[in-house]
């Protein structure tokens, strides 16, 4: 390999590596979230161990609310852009794709949608993934403050895959 083909490899690499090492983050601090400021009972990982869930207040207040919506959407966005690669079109693509998925599983939640969900004849619900799905709609509840979360964490994440770019 060339110096220069190596050079581009090792940028490839470093930027990839603090792409993916920045969404790790941000998903453990969404996490840490859930474990300080929601009801475990409620929370898919977590519902096991309720029975050892300290008492008291979330810390985070309303901004728990929509935290994890910011954390999730800005590290699901930013390792789609490094599955799609690092061109502004892909940018875009992952950025977009990443909203229109998180928008779409939040406005699901609206209360005539999911009432209408939660008794839809045949709702394919055979599989553990879509009966985590169904349980997360007739659950869960709208919250136009996770929409701009999201739309804050994507659009964070875009401009963070810029400024984590490695330069040669």
């Amino acid at each position: 390999m060339d110096t220069c083909a190596e050079q581009r490899f090792e940028h490839s690499v470093g930027t990839l590596a603090a792409l993916g090492v920045s969404a790790i983050l941000a998903l453990v601090a969404g996490a840490l979230v859930y474990m300080l400021d929601r009801d475990w009972g409620s929370t898919l990982f977590l519902a096991h161990w309720v029975q050892w869930q300290p008492d008291g207040a979330g810390p985070f207040g309303a901004l728990g609310n929509s935290l994890p919506s910011l954390f999730h959407a800005y590290a699901f966005a930013l390792l789609l852009i490094m599955l799609l690669g690092r061109t502004l079109r892909a940018r875009l693509v992952g950025t977009l794709l990443w909203f229109t998925t998180a928008s779409a599983l939040e406005c699901l939640q609206v209360d005539t949608v999911k009432t209408w969900l939660a008794h839809a004849p045949g709702f394919p619900n055979d599989t553990t993934f879509l009966a985590g799905i169904h349980a997360y709609i007739v659950n869960g509840y709208f919250d136009p403050g996770d929409l701009v979360a999201a739309g804050l964490g994507c659009c964070s994440a875009f401009a963070v895959s810029f400024f984590l770019e490695d330069r040669p």
